[in-house]
């Protein structure tokens, strides 16, 4: 797993070093620099002169991971003379990471598929009935069973074809099990939850998910379940192999959900604008006093101001 990763002019990271856990969560307002952080954690060689800090030829861009086994790998980008991104530091393609990235779109997610094999879920969902035709039947009954205790209206979820080779999802009723439900006449919490569900069955599971606003139209209990469902696959209790977790969110009621050394809050710089990341000072006396007084609210703390990350604040 990355244990830290340093940007230098990367966007607004103009120098930013981020520790990570097996489980992150970025948290901050609008154009804080969450979702580029996001995509700096991914390995990449297309960077051109937007990538760099205000777009200055006079400047390097340069990421750099570190990770709990002692292996290290960075990227470089620099624009005078040549446009060029080599991997440095000896650590080669051992050094990188497979990387997903996950921003659900509730229309994607409710698609038809063309009936074929996938193995992972596309970013934006598209591809979610035909990752669930492709795990294994037990597999399909685990998540169908895991959705069906999270959202107790339906009893079942499997397939149905459609037309020219095309299938869709669909949801039995609880209490009428003639009555199936297309994508389109279920909730929106349900989707995503049936697409975060089969994230744990991907084959071959990537090393990094990142994934953008998780809490989108979930109840704060279902928040709570899907944290859970996201620390289990960091520690391999679930899955084929711990996989590390960073999430970027606007929700006060997520961050009631996790510990407050996951949480990492940015904010934009005054003075120039460059992203700051801050952490909460779990083990100082002063830090202690603060949560207990905020009832253990990380989200109270968070949008009282004090930790940064708030617009204005």
């Amino acid at each position: 797993m990355i244990r830290t990763v340093h940007f230098k002019n990367f966007r607004s990271l103009r120098d930013v070093e981020l520790t990570l856990e097996p489980l992150t969560v970025l948290v901050g307002p609008n154009s804080s620099g969450k979702t580029t952080v996001l995509e700096g954690l991914q390995p990449r060689h297309d960077f051109n002169l937007s990538d760099l800090w205000r777009q200055e030829r006079s400047t390097s861009l340069s990421i750099q991971w570190s990770y709990d086994d002692g292996l290290m790998a960075s990227v470089v980008y620099d624009p005078k003379p040549v446009s060029r991104a080599d991997l440095l530091n000896g650590a080669g393609v051992r050094g990188m990471h497979q990387y997903q990235s996950i921003s659900l779109d509730l229309d994607a997610l409710r698609q038809e598929n063309v009936l074929a094999g996938a193995n992972l879920l596309n970013p934006n969902g598209e591809n979610l009935a035909n990752v669930f035709y492709s795990l294994g039947r037990k597999q399909q009954s685990d998540v169908a069973q895991e959705l069906c205790r999270l959202v107790p209206m339906f009893s079942d979820v499997d397939l149905q074809p459609t037309s020219n080779g095309r299938h869709r999802l669909r949801f039995q009723d609880r209490w009428a099990p003639g009555l199936w439900f297309s994508p389109t006449q279920v909730s929106d919490g349900t989707m995503l939850l049936l697409a975060f569900l089969v994230l744990q069955y991907q084959n071959p599971a990537p090393d990094l998910i990142t994934i953008e606003e998780p809490e989108r139209a979930l109840h704060p209990y279902l928040l709570d379940e899907l944290i859970q469902l996201l620390r289990k696959m960091t520690t391999g209790e679930i899955g084929k192999k711990p996989v590390q977790v960073v999430l970027a969110t606007h929700s006060a009621e997520l961050l009631d959900y996790v510990r407050p050394e996951e949480v990492r809050f940015l904010t934009r710089s005054q003075e120039d604008g460059s992203v700051r990341v801050n952490q909460a000072a779990t083990d100082t006396p002063n830090w202690r006093r603060v949560y207990e007084t905020y009832n253990q609210s990380l989200g109270g703390i968070w949008l009282s101001g004090g930790m940064g990350g708030v617009p204005g604040a």
